[in-house]
């Protein structure tokens, strides 16, 4: 009895004490469905509305709930989300991802997770709506529609909390959010206030909605919104301290997620202490120090670098950290030659075998950085021939095959690159595993050819010797193709026969010991009996099981077809097994005038395909033109020479040679105009061909333009392609194509991108974007420098986000009946709700502080105030208004205009910001002017010098000028209206803008 009591008292307590620190709501009823079931009994959500809520009622809700409900289903989310990291795997080469799990392994488990949304669902139903533990079911709810990737589920669920747990007034009457009409001492707040909590409990939930709202705009990609979020709890007053963590943790998100990777890097330092353990604390040391590697923050990246190493317990991640730290040290040649020469000096260290690989291939990357391509294969080669069972990364061998086998491709050694893609085992390496693929198919194809080519060359310069000289090179050629085979010179592979009536010799007792000698010992007992087992059983493989009739006959037939790929100097004895004689290789030389135009026809369709092959699949036109002169040269009177003629003419066309592509269309159209090739090109020049300047046709260009600018890169891709088809270059501009380089090289495609570059140089000579051009492909292959000059990686302003102006007047009282709960206008938090559940409230009180006073009919209208006010003192910022432009061209924008203002105006400190107002609506902001008439001179400077030489690449009509002040930025953020701004400056600087 004594110990009910007790049990009894603690509830009490406890209730009691998580009562004084929960936020008060409103009483709530749920209008459901209920099963049939059901429908008689009612459920806890249905009596919040007729039992009173006293202590104890709260008390055992509160327990219940809580230990019952919200416990269990934590527990089972955190179990997904430790499952989800655990089957997470990253690769320290490249940039870690934000997060350790991602949601596509979270959403593999979305039977778990719709357990959870069951168990909120349900405690949420059968309790009372006004315990304190609803809130955080809500919210757990949430959490588990985002880890099942539903981001709009999501983020509805997520506004919901904010808006129904919002402050309430004291007898439940709703309040604005983030209005000055209901704070009691200094500006609104939009988040909740957190009493001082005496006993370790879970505060409310709505605090930590917020910051998951903003999660979700992220990974919807609403930056704008994500944006205004971030910059009022950053302001906030009352936002709690526990949660500053993770507010930066959602800061640092945002930047990363635009590739603005320095200030991502700023952020997440703040956000070290949201890590749940020390090893996420250790990666997300090492993320910050490739972020602020790749803004070029070398001190900073060293530093934290170091303290990933200090806090890891993974071997992987301290040996990587510890590689970049040494290489963040590159602030010229000398000190990457002495980084080079440490991480050799640490590779020949036995105590380093394990990591050796991984040394190696560091010291191949560094000497990819400087240019040194010789270099970097011969340490590849180290790192794959060091790669073994002792390796802490299993992955590095594939690794250092994928980056050997890439550079020998961009250099078109496609028969080396193939053998090296082929040793790529563990495909995760790859970044793009279809196109790997289909490269690999392609190289496949390549290297059969070319292997033709060699073989039937080096068989005619066999024939082409002198009688003795031939006869002497076989000879010594098959003596050391029978040793590696296991053969004494003397002896053919078989007896020719299983008769043992027909041997003349009778069988060798193979274990012999009268000479005293082991038969292991003995080479001339071994190759006897190796000899007779081949006799008998053939090549039997080496397999476990190897009396399995079907697995030995399917591996025999595959091993005989492969040697007679190999070896076409082969006979075959009575029983059909293949036998190496003098004679058999002699027979494949082309000795006799028909082998020989044998031999030549094979060589002949190999280089034409070859160069079929570099040209419409490979995309290099300069190989396809060496591969197809080649044959042209070798053999003018060619069975496929008019074919050869023709895609020699493509190539050239594709490769920017015009001149040269003229000379061979005359040839085709003169001496081959009755073939098939000839009524082509024929054909192409019949084909209704556009004038110079004809409107459709440059139109349709200007679509491909637009789409590469506004992000639709793949659409783009294969308009121009189609556009090509038919138009060949006629209609190329020099912007199109850069921009289309520097899609490729965003995608990593570098050939692609040096094709295209090539193309600029060749088309457009003389111009600003041919020399651009010039300098990008000389650069090309420091895949780091060019990142650099792409993604925006200088940043230095620490806040280049949206400023948000917070609602500071309460609005006026409606005197209309209101309707159920929606979400208030100027709830600077939620702008669209969809309620999952229905709430009844009662009217709201009628406002003593505002009145609305209904005009005099008699009175004539008051002018609206304006949108705008000038004021020409003020501080401005010169800005380019850009619409409808991806946001990675937007930071080239960017990059140019600082280049430009350090050389143009270096003793002025100008900053240049990136400023979202939508989606598609972004301002490029150059601010340091002390007021308009400075801004107005730079502009003025700026004008004909952008669609020149500061941003040619640019079409002039993908961007405005203007100038702005904060005020006015605050307003056009708020009201994203572009056109009322426009008039604005219109109207304030006549014939500037």
């Amino acid at each position: 009895m004594l110990t009910r009591i007790v049990l009894l008292l603690g509830v009490l307590l406890l209730g009691w004490f998580s009562s004084a620190t929960a936020q008060l709501a409103p009483a709530l009823a749920v209008e459901v469905k209920k099963p049939k079931q059901l429908e008689n009994k009612k459920l806890g959500y249905e009596k919040s509305e007729e039992k009173k809520f006293k202590a104890t009622r709260r008390a055992i809700q509160n327990t219940v709930t809580r230990f019952n409900w919200h416990f269990n289903a934590n527990e089972k989310l955190k179990e997904i989300i430790a499952r989800a990291k655990q089957a997470h795997k990253d690769d320290y080469t490249q940039l870690l991802s934000f997060y350790n799990y991602s949601l596509e392994q979270t959403q593999r488990d979305s039977l778990e997770l719709d357990s959870v949304i069951y168990k909120a669902n349900a405690a949420i139903l059968i309790h009372d709506l006004r315990n304190d533990w609803i809130d955080n079911m809500y919210f757990l709810m949430g959490r588990a529609q985002f880890y099942k990737n539903q981001i709009d589920t999501a983020s509805i669920t997520f506004r919901y909390i904010n808006y129904a747990f919002a402050p309430k007034e004291k007898d439940g009457y709703d309040k604005y959010i983030a209005s000055n009409a209901n704070e009691d001492d200094g500006p609104p707040s939009i988040s909740t206030k957190e009493k001082k909590r005496y006993i370790k409990n879970i505060p409310p939930s709505r605090n930590d909605a917020i910051l998951w709202l903003i999660k979700t705009y992220i990974y919807s990609e609403q930056y704008g919104e994500a944006a205004a979020l971030l910059e009022s709890l950053k302001n906030d007053r009352l936002f709690p301290e526990r949660l500053k963590p993770e507010l930066a943790e959602m800061q640092a998100l945002w930047h990363y997620q635009q590739a603005q990777y320095g200030q991502a890097a700023d952020e997440l330092v703040k956000a070290i202490a949201a890590t749940d353990s020390k090893e996420e604390q250790a990666r997300r040391e090492y993320l910050i120090g490739q972020l602020y590697e790749r803004s070029n923050q070398l001190a900073k990246a060293s530093e934290y670098f170091g303290l990933a190493v200090k806090h890891t317990l993974n071997p992987v991640l301290e040996v990587y950290a510890r590689l970049n730290s040494i290489r963040s040290n590159k602030l010229d040649e000398a000190a990457i030659d002495k980084n080079i020469a440490d991480l050799v000096s640490m590779a020949r260290k036995d105590r380093n075998e394990s990591y050796r690989d991984i040394l190696y291939y560091s010291a191949a990357q560094m000497e990819l950085e400087k240019g040194n391509d010789s270099m970097a294969i011969v340490y590849l080669n180290k790192s794959v021939n060091a790669a073994g069972e002792l390796s802490v990364d299993p992955l590095q061998k594939s690794r250092s095959f994928y980056l050997y086998g890439k550079l020998a491709f961009n250099k078109g050694n496609y028969r080396e690159a193939k053998r090296l893609y082929d040793s790529v085992q563990q495909t995760e390496v790859v970044p793009n595993l279809s196109q790997f693929e289909e490269t690999k198919q392609v190289l496949a194809l390549v290297a059969q050819e070319s292997n033709v080519v060699d073989r039937q060359d080096s068989l005619q310069k066999i024939a082409a010797l002198t009688v003795q000289e031939r006869e002497q090179y076989v000879k010594k050629l098959l003596r050391k193709l029978r040793k590696a085979q296991g053969l004494q010179e003397e002896e053919p592979l078989t007896t020719g026969t299983n008769n043992p009536a027909a041997q003349n010799t009778a069988p060798v007792d193979l274990f012999d010991n009268s000479k005293g000698e082991w038969y292991f010992y003995n080479n001339n007992l071994k190759t006897r009996g190796y000899t007779d087992f081949r006799s008998k059983w053939g090549n039997r493989p080496n397999v476990d099981n190897w009396r399995r009739a079907e697995a030995v006959a399917q591996a025999r037939a595959q091993q005989q077809a492969d040697d007679a790929n190999r070896n076409k100097g082969v006979a075959a004895d009575d029983n059909g097994l293949s036998v190496l004689t003098f004679e058999g290789l002699m027979s494949n030389l082309p000795l006799t005038p028909e082998k020989l135009a044998i031999s030549n026809d094979s060589i002949m369709n190999a280089q034409v395909n070859i160069g079929k092959t570099c040209l419409e699949q490979l995309n290099d036109a300069d190989a396809a033109i060496r591969e197809l002169e080649t044959h042209l040269g070798r053999y003018p009177n060619s069975s496929r020479r008019e074919e050869a003629i023709y895609y020699l003419y493509l190539a050239y066309r594709k490769a920017g040679k015009g001149d040269r592509a003229e000379l061979i269309r005359k040839i085709l159209e003169t001496d081959y105009k009755d073939s098939f090739f000839g009524q082509k090109v024929i054909a192409m020049k019949k084909a209704p061909q556009p004038k110079t300047g004809d409107p459709a046709v440059t139109k349709k260009y200007e679509e491909i333009y637009n789409l590469f600018i506004s992000g639709k890169f793949n659409e783009a891709v294969q308009e121009k392609k189609a556009a090509d088809s038919k138009f060949a270059n006629s209609y190329w501009t020099p912007q199109l194509l850069y921009i289309e380089a520097l899609y490729y090289i965003r995608e990593r495609k570098d050939d692609s991108a040096k094709q295209v570059l090539n193309n600029i140089a060749n088309l457009f000579p003389g111009t600003v974007l041919a020399e651009k051009a010039a300098n990008m492909i000389d650069v090309l292959g420091r895949r780091k420098e060019i990142e650099a000059y792409l993604t925006n990686l200088k940043i230095e302003s620490p806040s280049d986000t949206v400023v948000t102006k917070v609602e500071t007047t309460a609005p006026a009282a409606s005197k209309e009946k209101p309707q159920k709960p929606s979400v208030q206008k100027n709830d600077s938090v939620t702008t669209s709700f969809t309620k999952p559940v229905i709430v009844k409230t009662n009217p709201p009180k009628k406002d003593t502080v505002t009145t609305v006073v209904k005009p005099s009919p008699s009175a004539p209208a008051a002018p609206p105030a304006p949108l705008y006010l000038a004021d020409l003192t003020a501080t401005h910022q010169a800005i380019l208004i850009m619409n409808q432009v991806d946001i990675s061209f937007i930071n080239e924008a960017k990059n140019a205009y600082n280049r430009f203002n350090k050389q143009q105006f270096a003793s002025k400190p100008l900053e240049t910001t990136v400023v979202p107002i939508t989606d598609d609506l972004k301002l490029v902001s150059i601010s340091g002017f002390a007021n308009s008439t400075e801004a107005l001179d730079y502009i003025e400077q700026i004008k004909k010098l952008s669609s020149t030489q500061i941003i040619p690449w640019l079409a002039a009509n993908k961007y405005q000028f203007g100038i702005i002040n904060a005020a006015q930025q605050e307003t056009l953020q708020k009201t994203k209206d572009l056109n009322a701004f426009l008039s604005f400056l219109k109207t304030t600087y006549p014939g500037k803008f």
